[in-house]
């Protein structure tokens, strides 16, 4: 082997942003409306009719890109071709990611979940049906990979070779949250900004060494995936009550309306959006709340009514439970 010094200078000498190839925001599309560049990083902001995100990449080694996410919008890209040679890497730290795979599967992401996709044969889309996602991104392009750094792979004892072969045997993979997983992310959330830029190389270093050990035949259970029938009828009830927020349904009424049985119905929506529809419906109602306070056009007792509360005593106790202080003291307070 060459002198490994060299070698490591060549590497942390090339340039961060090279002209032409793969690069991470490729794959989020005309979402991408803005861009600006500082020495270390390019930030994006993103933009469409569901929302707004922003997104910040970093070049960490050749052929390889990380990406932090901060998305407040439904999807940012609803067509994405195959990237034969490419796989994505998802750490989702906040929200709820959904995955799509082709036109009829579906599995979803939340808190501490990381994510091992292909890019190589199927087109591959993620949204975010709460219009929440705050995660990192890892993209490995392995044509992009320089001599140099297969090399110091090697001596680190990274067999990318081993991660190329098993992320072509399957698509897409779950590693559910685990403390290995927390280690290795958390920190890229909390490092001083001076050594950011070395911290990510030494992170996805680590990352690396992980996806060398793990064993992609096992855990395939621990995740569910959703028909294309299954998501669409959930993400009809979905809207049908945000639409109808102020009214009140049960879950049989909600089942018969949308001819669904009541247990596939609250076990698939729990899968897509992370809790049961009755608490997903009292936060969302909450959330609502929360902005009419801070806007201050109306009173605690209309406000109360426009979101379903007949009781404003109850909207009261549920407010304080949410955020800690009475509606009254918060509209004070903004």
């Amino acid at each position: 082997m060459d002198n490994p010094y060299k070698i490591v200078g060549d590497i942390l000498s090339s340039p961060l942003f090279p002209e032409c190839g793969f690069s991470s925001v490729d794959l989020y599309g005309a979402s991408v409306q803005k861009k600006t560049e500082v020495s270390a990083c390019s930030s994006f902001h993103l933009e469409n009719e569901s929302g707004t995100g922003d997104i910040t990449v970093y070049l960490a080694f050749p052929g390889m890109e990380l990406v932090y996410n901060d998305m407040h919008m439904e999807y940012c890209n609803k067509i994405q071709d195959p990237r034969p040679g490419i796989i994505e890497i998802n750490y989702c730290r906040e929200g709820r990611c959904e995955c799509a795979f082709g036109e009829r599967s579906y599995c979803y992401m939340s808190a501490g979940d990381l994510s091992i996709c292909s890019l190589q044969r199927r087109s591959h889309t993620s949204s975010f049906p709460t219009s929440h996602y705050h995660g990192i991104t890892v993209t490995i392009d392995f044509a992009g990979i320089t001599k140099e750094m297969t090399m110091i792979l090697e001596l680190l004892s990274v067999d990318l070779s081993r991660i190329f072969e098993l992320s072509r045997k399957q698509d897409f993979y779950i590693v559910r949250a685990s403390k290995t997983v927390q280690h290795i992310f958390s920190e890229l959330y909390t490092v001083q900004e001076r050594i950011k830029t070395g911290y990510i190389k030494v992170k996805l270093m680590e990352l690396l060494l992980m996806l060398t050990e793990l064993d992609f035949d096992t855990g395939k259970v621990d995740y569910v995936y959703y028909s294309q029938a299954q998501r669409n009828c959930i993400r009809q009830i979905h809207d049908f009550m945000v639409d109808h927020i102020a009214e009140h349904y049960t879950i049989g009424e909600l089942a018969e309306r949308f001819k669904i049985s009541p247990t596939a119905m609250k076990n698939c929506f729990k899968g897509m959006y992370g809790v049961p529809i009755y608490t997903y419906i009292r936060t969302y109602r909450l959330q609502i709340a929360e902005h009419l306070l801070r806007e201050g056009q109306l009173s605690v007792a209309e406000i109360a009514a426009k979101i379903g509360y007949t009781n404003p005593n109850k909207f009261t106790s549920a407010f304080c439970s949410e955020y800690g202080i009475p509606p009254t003291q918060y509209q004070k307070n903004v």
